[in-house]
């Protein structure tokens, strides 16, 4: 989420007599914001790499400093705001009242701050170039990917020739300022000029120079633990929901298993005859049973029993009685009385063939049938 961002000047002018009712009835509703702050009450400093641990750095820079800031070190709160490459640190040093103050009209316009950078920052920049902006009687010089400064135009001025004469090779100048009779005739020439004014509320803030640090961090406010807390309940409610729905789903389901699983070892018992089975059985069961009733199957489809059942259409109401039967292998020979209807019949069988012979010393209704498979004749 994109928060707002403007400057601490136009906040501050918010508070009137009505605002500052305004402010205190707002402190729950407090409006989270990004604030631009003076840079001309913010000091920058480069110093080298102290040699002690990174942990004790924060102790050691007020003193490193010491000489360079004109107010005692114990009234100013220290960032580091970067490190160069030749080892050295950024470091921007601002009063502590100052900060205080920039916090109070914040709290009191109904803002939470959430950083604080110096406004020079404001202003674009590249490589190689010095760009210079207009604040309310004041110029706003950015020298540096993090460095700059702002100051009355006579000083700014000063401070920028000797930006240019310090340099190398001479840095372009862009300058956007309302009235261009302030520039001094040797900037005019050189510079780019216009009167464009800076927008403050629509340029990205960098985050690296926050002076929001240390013991002026801020907080969470309670109005935005209070915002979270309609948003809180309706999350837990929707996961006791959840957890809810869950449940009886689950129960559901298992009662559908439980159906289910009566349903099968009550199909188990129909088609087996089996009972008190588990329906974690029925599966390896079934399949084994199945298996039985396959080979089954296949026992009277093949050798003699499928002779026999072949042969029963024939002696269906022959009027005969079976004497004795004799299997050898897939050979079978039956002993028959009264076959006289038998005997003039064509005993075609598939797969079969067959031979009926007369019972030695028996009536002549007396046969001797013999059954075999075709190709396994004389085996």
């Amino acid at each position: 989420m994109t928060l707002s961002v403007d400057h601490i000047h136009h906040i501050d002018r918010r508070i009137t007599n009505e605002g500052e009712a305004f402010a205190s009835a707002a402190g729950s509703n407090a409006q989270s914001m990004n604030l631009w702050v003076p840079s001309e009450r913010v000091s920058s400093h480069w110093i080298e790499v102290p040699a002690a641990p990174e942990r004790k750095w924060a102790e050691l820079i007020p003193w490193m400093l010491e000489d360079r800031i004109l107010h005692p070190v114990a009234d100013m709160h220290f960032v580091m705001a970067g490190r160069s490459q030749d080892n050295q640190l950024h470091i921007l040093a601002v009063s502590k009242q100052d900060m205080q103050e920039w916090q109070r009209i914040a709290d009191n316009a109904g803002v939470a701050a959430l950083c604080m950078v110096p406004d020079f920052m404001v202003l674009p920049w590249e490589e190689g170039r010095i760009t210079v902006g207009w604040r309310e009687g004041l110029c706003l010089v950015r020298s540096g990917a993090t460095e700059g400064f702002a100051a009355s135009p006579d000083i700014a001025w000063t401070m920028i020739g000797r930006l240019l004469k310090r340099s190398e090779i001479a840095p372009r100048l862009s300058i956007s300022i309302p009235d261009q009779s302030l520039i001094p005739e040797s900037l005019r020439e050189m510079a780019d000029i216009n009167d464009a004014a800076v927008d403050w509320v629509f340029t990205e803030m960098p985050a690296s120079l926050n002076l929001l640090t240390g013991k002026f961090k801020p907080i969470a406010s309670k109005a935005s633990r209070s915002a979270w807390l309609p948003a809180a309940a309706l999350a837990s409610l929707a996961i006791v929901l959840l957890f809810a729905y869950l449940q009886i789903s689950s129960n559901m389901l298992q009662g559908q298993v439980q159906l289910l699983e009566k349903q099968v070892v009550s199909g188990y018992t129909k088609l087996f005859g089996a009972g008190n089975i588990k329906a974690s059985d029925v599966r390896p069961v079934g399949e084994q049973q199945i298996a039985i009733l396959f080979g089954q199957q296949q026992a009277l489809q093949t050798g003699a029993v499928a002779g026999l059942t072949a042969l029963d259409q024939f002696m269906s109401l022959c009027g005969c009685s079976l004497v004795a039967l004799k299997a050898e292998q897939d050979n079978i020979t039956l002993s028959i009385d009264g076959a006289s209807k038998l005997k003039v019949k064509a005993l075609n069988i598939p797969g079969y063939q067959t031979s009926i012979t007369q019972l030695p010393n028996a009536p002549a209704d007396s046969i001797l049938l013999t059954i075999v498979p075709r190709g396994g004749a004389g085996r």
